[in-house]
């Protein structure tokens, strides 16, 4: 998937979490890891979306398309950075793979956190059960991420994330 996806996944997953957990250490942990769960997950879909291997930067549709995904994502990370940040630097963060590799960092040349990614979710059940067609390379084909794109928008725009209940002090009697 395209960063706008992870994006929003790592801000519904906080959304979410700190509604239910709060903000202490360990559910900030939880929530780190959940949001970098996600990116493995959002990448095992991405076959099912249009998501060529190499730039095409010949072709009108795929400049257009890349475009629009890297102005989306500087508008979702204008919109949604400051409060989510934990959650979208974790969804994030495999895609730092591309940016050592693509830059010619020599000490970086293996995709180490995707190929940590694809054994949970290429190996392990019940995510390798989880088998999407190929549309890589068909440009009607990101439509599905357009419309997954808009779904997480809804969610979270009209769900109703419940606030953190306050922890009650434990007292230990003498």
């Amino acid at each position: 998937m395209q960063e706008p996806t992870h994006i929003l996944a790592g801000v519904i997953i906080q959304k979410s979490a700190q509604s239910v957990l709060g903000r202490r250490w360990w559910a900030m942990g939880l929530m780190a890891v959940l949001a970098f769960l996600s990116h493995g997950l959002l990448d095992r879909l991405a076959n099912m979306t249009y998501h060529p291997p190499q730039a095409d930067f010949h072709n009108t549709f795929w400049v257009v398309f890349h475009s629009c995904v890297l102005l989306t994502t500087i508008l979702f990370l204008w919109i949604w950075w400051r409060p989510y940040k934990w959650c979208i630097v974790f969804a994030m963060l495999p895609d730092l793979d591309w940016v050592f590799i693509h830059g010619g960092a020599t000490f970086y040349r293996k995709p180490y956190m995707h190929n940590f990614l694809h054994i949970i979710f290429d190996e392990m059940p019940p995510f390798s059960w989880l088998k999407v067609p190929n549309h890589r390379h068909n440009p009607w084909a990101c439509l599905w991420e357009v419309g997954l794109i808009l779904v997480m928008l809804c969610i979270i725009r009209f769900v109703r994330f419940a606030p953190a209940k306050p922890v009650e002090p434990v007292i230990i009697e003498a």
